[in-house]
């Protein structure tokens, strides 16, 4: 099986729950849904199907409480595997979870459904893990195709306007760090940030009503040609040293109070979207520094850091 697809063409999720009663509900909410879902009844056959085929899903839902291998344990397991360290996981957790929800956020859980199960919730979460998931599959399939001259870049300086834009600078300059693999989506956060928050305004209450509306993406189209808007560029420094890459992003908004949003807040962990700095902050870059406005952010990769640090394939 090849990127999280079935056969018939559909994506692929894998439940993981002791509970087969658990299991069976998960099971028809999504695929009623149009998912293909498999089931795990524990944590050591969600491994097992892991390491037959780490390709094979999306996403994973994975109960926290389990005899056995927990949730937790799980999850440890996955993010020593660099094949599987970026499928993303949605933990189910007791409805009075929060120690439970900042301990999972510390080791990269980013969605979480509350039990007793909403439909709604489960069907909002899943799909914004889903997208997420296959966007930075998208953007990991643009930097192999770039030629490995880029590593010898070490000063540049951009400028682009549109979300399109963004994504194909990400990979450029990803491209130009293939130290770092995954930083493609913490860079594509960070610049489409800029855009989306910055030069457009669009502020986090606005994207939650757009995207429960179906009009995110028709909304940024929009605010792209307001004569307001059309002149409005993001720049992008990009700088390599021997042990060190820097990535500056400045854009021409009024800014914003960027330190809600350095760490996830449990409060968000139920929502579409509001991932986009802690993600980033968790892929790639070792550090992310703002300007006291917010309009400037500063991307570091500790290039020696990192190559001690690195996880291996298990």
């Amino acid at each position: 099986m090849k990127n999280g697809l079935s056969s018939s063409g559909q994506t692929r999720l894998l439940v993981v729950d002791d509970e087969a009663f658990n299991r069976e509900i998960l099971t028809v909410l999504l695929e009623n849904a149009g998912y293909a879902v498999d089931q795990a009844a524990g944590g050591q056959e969600c491994l097992d199907r892991l390491a037959a085929d780490p390709d094979a899903y999306d996403a994973i839902l994975l109960d926290r409480m389990m005899p056995g291998l927990s949730g937790m344990d799980v999850l440890l397991h996955l993010k020593k595997d660099r094949r599987l360290r970026h499928v993303p996981v949605i933990m189910q957790t007791a409805i009075d979870g929060q120690e439970e929800i900042v301990d999972g956020i510390r080791n990269g859980v980013f969605y979480y459904l509350v039990k007793p199960i909403q439909r709604e919730l489960l069907l909002s979460i899943t799909q914004a893990a889903v997208q997420d998931h296959s966007q930075y599959r998208r953007l990991m399939e643009e930097v192999r195709k770039y030629t490995d001259a880029l590593v010898l870049m070490n000063d540049a300086r951009f400028r682009y306007r549109t979300p399109q834009e963004a994504n194909l600078l990400a990979v450029m300059l990803a491209s130009a760090v293939p130290e770092v693999p995954s930083l493609v989506l913490g860079l594509s956060e960070l610049l489409m940030n800029a855009v989306e928050h910055g030069n457009l305004g669009i502020s986090y209450q606005e994207k939650s009503e757009l995207i429960a509306a179906g009009e995110w993406i028709g909304e940024i189209e929009r605010r792209l040609e307001l004569p307001e808007n059309k002149r409005k560029t993001v720049e992008v420094v990009y700088t390599r040293m021997p042990e060190m890459v820097a990535v500056t992003i400045i854009d021409q908004g009024v800014g914003f109070d960027w330190r809600r949003y350095m760490d996830m807040d449990p409060s968000r962990v139920f929502e579409a979207h509001g991932r986009g700095i802690a993600l980033a902050r968790k892929t790639g870059f070792t550090a992310i520094e703002y300007q006291e406005r917010g309009n400037v952010v500063m991307g570091l990769v500790d290039l020696a850091r990192i190559a001690l640090s690195e996880p291996k394939t298990t």
